[in-house]
């Protein structure tokens, strides 16, 4: 009891350095925020694709640029005539007409066809039949039948003495099996 005692306490001495370690690690492990007058606000954004003066190409050269007035868009140099040719290759193919799809499945579509129907009458019925109309063509009796219990059907009254005896012999053949299988298994085992 003294032992668990004092277990106790180094645990929870050694949980209590634990936790102030941890805060002081978060202490200092803390960045410096900045402060809203140490931040630049982003006012405006401007692209520009190509640097005065001309574009700088793969190679970087830097290629004039092209007078804006002139119509004329075929390309002058070799470095023009890769650049060109890299843009082709840039864009996307164009789109092909698109080839009609195969339906497998066509020749397994069922043919729905009506059934013939097939009228059996008969020239017995009346033709003035109406289908509110009930037939009676079962007899009414008026009276219920007697009761019969002078003959005996169904379950017999099984005397108890027999019962008794034939539960007897059932269980004096299990025994019998019973006992041959024992003697059959030690017979068995000796040899």
């Amino acid at each position: 009891m003294i032992t668990e005692l004092v277990m106790n306490r180094i645990r929870q001495l050694l949980l209590a350095i634990v936790g102030v370690l941890k805060r002081a690690m978060c202490c200092f492990a803390r960045r410096r925020k900045l402060s809203a007058s140490e931040c630049e606000v982003l006012s405006a954004v401007s692209v520009d694709r190509y640097p005065a003066g001309g574009r700088t190409t793969a190679g970087g050269k830097n290629v004039p640029e092209k007078d804006w007035n002139s119509w004329d868009d075929s390309p002058r140099t070799v470095e023009e005539h890769i650049e060109r040719y890299r843009e082709t290759l840039a864009q996307p193919p164009s789109p092909t007409e698109p080839q009609p799809e195969v339906d497998y499945f066509q020749d397994m579509a069922p043919q729905i066809s009506s059934q013939p129907k097939v009228c059996i009458a008969t020239e017995t019925e009346p033709t003035d039949f109406s289908r509110l109309v009930a037939k009676i063509d079962i007899p009414v009796v008026n009276e219920l039948e007697d009761w019969n219990e002078g003959e005996r059907s169904g379950w017999d009254d099984a005397d108890e003495t027999t019962t008794k005896q034939l539960i007897r012999e059932t269980r004096k053949e299990l025994r019998a099996q019973r006992h041959q299988q024992n003697r059959h298994q030690l017979e068995s085992s000796y040899a």
